[in-house]
């Protein structure tokens, strides 16, 4: 076991994951003799520990995680977006054992800026399915993060965010952590999303990174308001800023 896994999955769960760590190989070995993965190499996660294997010659990602709710949601959200290539299709799955089996994506760099990203947005705000929490949730738990990477006064920031996820507007099943190390180039299928921490509401949160990759804020939400509500997106912008101190945008106060 690396330190580098095993801190950050301490990070994101408590000192009391290392004792699932401590049964992680022998957990991982069991699930390639029931799949038939062979192990190619590990790669990196946030809530998961994701490893690239084959199986019968064709890749394939598998995951698991120390909370088995955190994989039946992700499964149930990969069931709800299955009719759509645009996200990452899933191929097996053992909730009670927190695992899945997801299609290994070639050459699965990150996606190029371009009407890709478009095409993931618009696909994966569905119709959201019974059983997934609010977006107001989803708001916690990242301003949580946010004052662990930027200690600060981030409490007005967190009030107005919550405000907006609660304001009625159309709601969707919602990615929940759209960015670019998220959506991958999946060769002649385009653009495929992966990785989604999903809850249902406003579908314009999805797009605050893609917006932020433009030099000019504003430029970035006049050009993702063609997908998502603009107005809307400029407000979860604002909320967010804390995420992107060094943005020029940001850090000139506009």
């Amino acid at each position: 076991m690396t330190g580098s896994l095993s801190d950050r999955m301490a990070r994101r769960f408590g000192p009391g994951v290392r004792s699932w760590l401590s049964g992680l190989d022998v957990l991982v070995a069991g699930l390639c003799r029931d799949w038939g993965l062979r192990v190619v190499r590990p790669l990196s996660g946030g809530t998961s520990h994701a490893v690239w294997c084959t199986r019968d010659g064709e890749p394939v990602v598998l995951k698991v995680t120390p909370e088995p709710p955190i994989a039946a949601q992700e499964l149930a959200a990969l069931r709800a977006w299955e009719p759509s290539p645009r996200m990452v299709r899933v191929l097996a799955a053992d909730p009670a054992r927190g695992a899945l089996l997801l299609e290994g994506l070639v050459p699965g760099t990150p996606a190029a800026d371009g009407p890709g990203l478009a095409e993931v947005l618009r696909e994966l705000h569905v119709a959201p399915p019974e059983g997934f929490p609010p977006l107001s949730e989803r708001v916690d738990f990242i301003f949580g993060v946010l004052r662990r990477r930027h200690p600060g006064d981030h409490d007005a920031a967190h009030a107005r965010a919550a405000e907006l996820a609660r304001d009625r507007v159309p709601a969707t099943l919602l990615h929940g952590d759209l960015h670019f190390g998220n959506v991958l180039d999946a060769g002649a299928r385009g653009s495929v999303a992966i990785d989604p921490r999903p809850c249902v509401g406003d579908p314009a949160v999805d797009a605050v990174d893609f917006a932020y990759a433009s030099p000019d804020l504003r430029d970035g939400i006049e050009r993702w308001s063609a997908v998502v509500d603009g107005d809307r997106l400029a407000a979860w912008c604002a909320v967010f800023a804390g995420f992107f101190p060094e943005h020029p945008s940001v850090a000139a106060g506009r």
